[in-house]
Formats: structure tokens, sequence, C-alpha cells
């Protein structure tokens, strides 16, 4: 009885060791399940079709009988019906795994005039990391379907181990390209040449005319993404050697690049404490020592100013001054150069002090030298000087505070106002108030936000000797509907020009998906010329919680 027990036990596991097997092995023949979400377009004009199209060709491209299915198009939108934003890597995640698919495929096509970027990742589901990152810009839009091809064939080969079709990228603009340099990690005792590096960027167009506008001949460079939400930048030499460098801000970080013979080199970078806020960056030569000090506006976390100056002293940039009460913003003025601002912050119940002063540099600081003759509601942002009706008179032109332009005479006197807004900031200050529980209106009061307005340029960007008023112009998607809250569609830069009725459109930059965070005039490329140099910033998150920017420059033709 005992030995007839033991055989159906041995029989059992016998039986069961084989259903283990063919089951494994039933597993490793099931083909893995790829999800293909729709790319996100940015483009100012129409393209849906091409977004179609896009998932059509991969579609196609990715099938291996046996081996790889596609979850179908109509599977798919069904499960992208009710999302509430754009494709992003989170919600990739959670789609992916409500289809059961092993892999998921997003992507992006950002359009500048007729050159396309193309951008997109194939992500193991199981591993929850990339396999496959593409990146790819062309001069023409005909080219992403080259683009399609080659990222289809990078993921057969390098993920199904099928053989990729050969494949000649199209060729790309002729920019030298010099070979890569390393940073020297712990080492910032030495020059910043020798800190470098190395942050590609490409020349998305050259061509006889901007797609915006019929008269505006230009050169479009654009920066490879950076993975931080760039607040405000500025354009100059701050270490003396002749060479311009390019200052950008985060929330509490300050990054030194410089573009030369087209890379876009890092030269420094100087983080602050984290109950720092940033929320602006200028830079000239104040103290005339051949080396333009970085000037941070600057407050912590108690609604305290703490604005601070850098400037580089031959092995790194130190703080010439720290912790000053001071908002700080430096104008390019016509005939008089850089001229340096600054207003303090007011008391408990004021966000600005009264006063906007030029400020002189004496026995190793800033003071305040020449008051400025501006209207009693007007504060150091969002205005500047400038023979902008070109009939030699200075005048000044500032934002109101509904985002409206005009511009004013020597006694205030107002001679101009636009009908439309521009700028569009999502950096705000709040009115530091105590307030009483029961008043209401104090209430609303405290938790009111100044959005500051940006920089307003006076210049003859396209030079035709005669000056342009050049404004940033940000879409916003609630049309200024909420006081609290700002979101923005796009946004472009616009050049106003007198026509002696009024300003009148001159030119603008197309639209740019998300919105553009500063702008500034400046030699940014070392080429002897000034270029518009703008940052934008995407409305799409590369991880969660953390932003994408780039930086792009309009050189002008002749």
């Amino acid at each position: 009885m005992k030995l007839k027990k033991k055989s159906y036990f041995l029989i059992l596991n016998f039986f069961i060791i084989i259903l283990f097997i063919f089951c494994k092995a039933a597993s490793a023949d099931k083909p893995f399940r790829v999800l293909v979400l729709p790319f996100n377009i940015h483009s100012e004009k129409d393209l849906s079709f091409l977004q179609k199209g896009i998932q059509d060709m991969l579609s196609s491209r990715l099938f291996i009988e046996d081996k790889v299915v596609l979850i179908s198009q109509e599977e798919t939108n069904q499960a992208i019906e009710d999302l509430s934003e754009p494709i992003n890597e989170k919600n990739a995640y959670s789609l992916a795994t409500e289809l059961q698919a092993d892999y998921v495929l997003i992507g992006s096509l950002t359009v500048f005039g007729e050159s396309i970027s193309t951008d997109a990742r194939f992500i193991d589901v199981h591993q929850k990391k990339a396999v496959v990152v593409f990146s790819q810009i062309a001069q023409s839009q005909s080219d992403v379907i080259s683009h399609i091809n080659l990222f289809s064939g990078l993921i057969s080969e390098k993920v199904f181990g099928q053989t990729a079709i050969a494949y000649q990228p199209p060729s790309a603009p002729s920019t030298p390209q010099p070979s890569t340099s390393k940073e020297s990690e712990g080492d910032i005792r030495r020059h910043p040449e020798t800190l470098w590096t190395q942050e590609k960027g490409t020349i998305i167009a050259s061509s006889g005319s901007d797609q915006s506008s019929s008269s505006l001949k230009t050169t479009i460079w654009k920066s490879r993404t950076i993975p931080t939400k760039i607040k405000g930048l500025a354009v100059g030499d701050v270490d003396g050697d002749g060479k311009q460098e390019t200052v950008f801000i985060s929330g509490i970080t300050v990054f030194v690049y410089r573009h030369d013979e087209s890379r876009f080199v890092k030269v420094a970078e100087i983080t602050s404490r984290r109950n720092n806020i940033h929320i602006g960056v200028d830079i000239a030569d104040i103290n005339k020592n051949g080396k333009a000090e970085i000037f941070v506006t600057n407050y912590n976390n108690t609604d305290q100013m703490n604005s601070f100056v850098l400037e580089w002293n031959g092995t790194e940039f130190v703080r010439i001054l720290d912790k000053t009460n001071w908002y700080y913003r430096v104008l390019n003025v016509t005939d008089r150069g850089n001229i340096l601002l600054g207003q303090k912050r007011g008391s408990s119940n004021e966000m600005f002090a009264s006063g906007v002063y030029e400020m002189t540099w004496e026995n190793g600081e800033y003071i305040p030298a020449q008051p400025q003759n501006l209207p009693n509601n007007m504060n150091i942002y969002g205005f500047n000087y400038g023979n902008v009706m070109n009939d030699g008179r200075e005048l000044i032109v500032a934002f109101l505070r509904n985002d409206k332009v005009r511009i004013l005479d020597s006694n205030g006197e107002e001679e101009w106002r636009s009908s439309e807004v521009f700028g569009g900031n999502t950096i705000y200050l709040e009115r530091p108030l105590e307030w009483d529980e029961g008043d209401k209106d104090a209430k609303e009061l405290l938790t009111k936000r100044y959005y500051l307005p940006h920089r307003i340029h006076v210049a003859d960007l396209d030079r035709d000797g005669k000056n342009e008023i050049v404004l940033i112009k940000n879409n916003e998607v609630t049309k200024r509907s909420f006081q609290r809250i700002r979101s923005y569609s796009n946004g472009q830069v616009e050049s106003l020009i007198w026509n002696q009725i009024g300003m009148n459109l001159k030119w603008k930059t197309q639209k740019i998906s998300g919105y553009i965070s500063d702008f500034v005039i400046g030699d940014f490329n070392n080429d002897g010329k000034d270029e518009l140099v703008i940052c934008n910033v995407s409305n799409t998150k590369l991880v969660i919680g953390k932003h994408k920017s780039y930086i792009v420059s309009w050189a002008m033709k002749e």
C-alpha cells in the first residue's frame, strides 16, 4: 500500500514538472505586445494628418510575425479618450499597464518653419526604462519619414534582434563639429575654458525668409533640451576674455554657458541654498574692471530680498555682494550702453519701495545715484528708454498692469497705447500682509499675485537704421480670465515700429509651443553681431516634477 502511494506521488510530480515546462515554453513563445501612442505635435499649423501617419508607419514597421504584435489603433484611441493632459511618460505607463503592453512608444514632433525635430522613446514597461532613445533634426518636413524608418529600425535591431535595413540619415547642415571635451569634476579653480562640457546645438533653419514674416530673414539655432525650468537669461562677457557668455537661472541655480563654433558648452554652475527663489538675472560691467558682473535678483522663503552679485575672480565665480534688499535690472539704452537700475523691497505691506535709481559702484558696493523720472505706478520691471519714434526723443515704453503697452514722453504724458496685450510671465510676487480674520478684502489682498512684466527692448535688430520695440507675446490659455493662475499654449516675439500714426507690426517670429520665459538681444554666438535670444519652457515634462527648456537664437540677415 505504501509503495502504491509513493508511486502515485512520483507520477503526479512528473506531470506537474511537464506541465510547468510546457507552460513556460508557451509563455516564451508568446509575442510581445507593443503600444504605439500618438506623437505630440508642436506646430502652429494643423498637422493631425501627420500624427496618424506616423502611428500607421510605426505600427506596420514594428510588426514581426509570431514575435511582436501591435495593440490596435482603435483600442489605443479608446484608452486615451479620457486623458486630460498631453501624453507623457507617466500616463504612458498607466495606459501600457491597462492594455497589458510589454513596450510603449511615445514621441513628439517640433516644427520650426520648414525644418522638423523628431524626439521619441521606446520604453520597456516591466523594467520601467527607455531602451531606445531617438532624436533627429532635419531641414525639411519630408524627412520625418526617414526619421521613422531609422527609429523603427533601431528598435527592431536593438530590442528584438532583427537585422535593420541600411539607412542613410538626412544630410546635416555644413557646420563644423569640434571634438567633445569633458568637464573635470570637482576642480573649479581653473579658467572657465578648462571647465567646459559640450552641449551641441543645431542650426535648424537658414532661409531667405522666416515663415511668419516676408521681411524677416534669419538663421535659427536651437540648443539641446536643458532639463530645468529656465526663468531668466542674460548675455555678456563675464570672464573678461572678449567673448560673450550666456547666463541663465532656474529656481536656485545660476548656469554659465558659451556658444562657440556651433557648440553650446557649460562654463560653470552655481547653486544657492534651497530656501532661495531666483526671479531675475542681468549682466553688466558696472564696476568697470573688464569683467561683467552677474546680478541675481532673489528672495527667500520668508519673503525677504536676498539678492546677490557674482564676479569671476580668475579661478571661480564669487559673491562680491550678498543678501541685499534690492531688485536689479540692467537696461541697454541707446547712446548710453548698459545701465544698472535698482529698487528696494518695500515694508511689510509693499512689494516695492518708492523710487527706482540708476546704481553706481563706489567703495566696494552699488549705491543709488540717479533717481529715475517715472510715473508713480511704475516699478523697476517692464519698461525701457529709447528713440522709439525715430524722431530723436528719448521716450519711455512700458507695460501697464493689464499687459498692454504704452509710450510716455519725458513729462509722463501718454503718446500711444496698444489695443492688444503682450508679455505674459509665470514669475510672480505675493503681497505680504497681516490681515484680520474677519476682513475678507484684506485676505484677498494678501493672496493676490503680482506677475512681473517681461523685458522690453528698443533696438534696430534688422539693421535698417530705424529702432523698433521688441516684445514677448505669450498666448494664455484662459485669456487672463483668472487673477491667480496663468497658463500659456505658445509664444512668439514681435517687433513694432512707429509709422507716424501708431506702432505697427514689422516682423514676428513663428509661434513656439510652451511659453517664452525671457529674451535678450546680444552677441550670443560671438560673431560680432547681435542676435535675438529667447528661452522657451515646454508644457511637456520629461520626468514627473521636472521641466525642460531650450534656448533659441535668431540671427538676422541683412
